[in-house]
């Protein structure tokens, strides 16, 4: 079927709600996606149409050519995507495009999945269904070229796209929440907030809600694990109006991320009981926990993301500033700042910022640092400088000292420590796997010192100094 510029094939790739269907087709010799959506629900499709033009100047966010309208239907022509994150996961080696998975790095996928997010929330866009099968895997529209063995070759490079606006809530002036009501709440089961959640059913006289009833009656209606539902029910909130932010998505890509990591699990548990655990705030986040220094970072991201109060969820950009997504010269260099900051601070009686430092030490660094390097480390340690193997701050200056004089080391012990940056990063962080958390969140939290000038680069997104 041909509609001006756009053609539309018999090649079904896909179905949607309220009767949608997704077709492949052309769109001015551009193979897209189509989108054929009943004209009975015009208002839906206008309003996702209407934010898709809005908000798809972004790599990380889906891309709209055009819509045309035929008989009782109505086509959007959409970026075509070869995958989604939940085809990559759930189908794995056995599909089609299972080389992308080779190309992809968990921390590459996360990271734009939430830079996605960071720009349809500067617009005021709440996606409001945030899960694997709406985020879609496509070429990248820049071309990478590595050299190895001495031979220039092409690297496959890949977008993670947010797709699926259908649900999403644009807010109003200077608003940044909006009611969650009968008629706009939405969101897909096992993927919901649980502010969306508890205002399942209208809150009783006596205050006590039967939430978890309502939950199972959720979990009943459910054919598959991409039930997407248009209504969570009561709009009140023990009597009171309910409002919901952005940070329902930001729990929904938490749960997300925890998915991408774990190879397909969920932290609130299978799709019978997610909801339940969902209210509960109960959650595992096991299988990070054989990953090192980078599941440990992955899971103090998660359980901020998936915090049971909203208001205590990171927003999108300070989840793009964790460690989780730095490289490790980046980490490198932070923790050489941080050492080079703490020297200036008063030793004698200690500063605030070195008792805040200090706390926990134990279970940051032991009793004694000393006994987690070895012997070589240690012999050259202590030929220069006498360090407190009890102290976060001395063992922080050891790092800085070997990094700062490494090109004057004896061999044996540059092979002992590893190569600069990946190889020495990792001589610490695998002893001390608390590290790098433990003095980005005293700095972090520390709304002057994260201001000042050496620090100001590691808390800021580029370009938006």
């Amino acid at each position: 079927m041909k509609l001006n510029s756009l053609v539309v094939s018999d090649t079904i790739l896909g179905y949607g709600s309220h009767g949608t269907i997704v077709y492949k087709g052309t769109f001015e010799g551009r193979d897209v996606a189509v989108k054929r959506l009943l004209l009975d629900f015009y208002d839906i499709a206008h309003h996702e149409v209407s934010l898709l033009q809005e908000s798809d100047d972004h790599p990380n966010v889906i891309r709209y050519y055009c819509k045309e309208q035929c008989d009782r239907f109505l086509y959007i022509a959409l970026e075509l995507c070869p995958a989604s994150l939940y085809d990559l996961v759930e189908r794995g080696s056995t599909f089609q495009y299972a080389d992308l998975l080779t190309t992809l790095h968990p921390s590459k996928i996360l990271y734009q999945i939430v830079a996605g997010l960071h720009h349809l929330h500067s617009m005021k866009i709440v996606h409001r269904d945030i899960k694997p099968q709406n985020i879609l895997i496509a070429p990248s529209k820049h071309k990478k070229f590595s050299k190895k063995d001495g031979v220039i070759q092409q690297t496959s490079s890949v977008r993670v796209l947010i797709s699926d606006f259908g649900l999403c809530k644009k807010l109003e002036g200077d608003s940044s929440s909006f009611h969650n009501t009968t008629n706009n709440a939405g969101g897909t089961i096992g993927w919901r907030a649980p502010e969306l959640l508890s205002s399942s059913v209208p809150p009783s006289p006596d205050g006590n809600n039967n939430i978890i009833e309502s939950v199972w009656t959720s979990v009943d209606r459910l054919n598959d694990n991409s039930f997407t539902s248009s209504s969570t029910g009561s709009e009140y909130d023990n009597g009171q109006p309910r409002r919901v932010t952005k940070a329902i998505d930001i729990f929904s890509a938490g749960c997300l991320f925890y998915y991408v990591l774990s190879g397909g699990d969920h932290p609130f548990g299978d799709r019978y009981s997610r909801e339940i655990n969902i209210l509960k705030g109960v959650y595992e986040l096991s299988k990070l926990d054989g990953m090192g220094e980078e599941g440990i970072e992955a899971k103090d991201l998660i359980m901020r993301m998936i915090e049971r109060d909203p208001k205590k969820r990171p927003k999108a950009e300070i989840v793009m500033l964790h460690p989780y997504f730095w490289s490790p010269s980046k980490r490198l260099g932070f923790l050489q700042d941080a050492s080079d900051r703490f020297e200036i601070e008063e030793r004698d009686p200690p500063s605030p910022l070195l008792q805040r430092l200090e706390q926990g030490a134990v279970d940051i660094i032991g009793p004694d640092w000393y006994k987690r390097i070895d012997r070589i480390v240690v012999e050259n340690l202590g030929k220069y400088r006498k360090y407190d193997g009890s102290r976060v701050r001395d063992l922080l200056r050891a790092l800085r000292n070997k990094k700062h004089h490494y090109q004057d080391l004896p061999d044996h012990v540059k092979r002992s420590l590893g190569e600069i940056p990946d190889g020495f990063l990792f001589y610490f962080t695998s002893r001390f796997p608390q590290l790098m958390l433990h003095v980005y969140y005293v700095i972090a939290e520390s709304e002057t010192l994260k201001d000042e000038s050496m620090f100001r680069h590691y808390f800021e997104l580029p370009g938006e100094v």
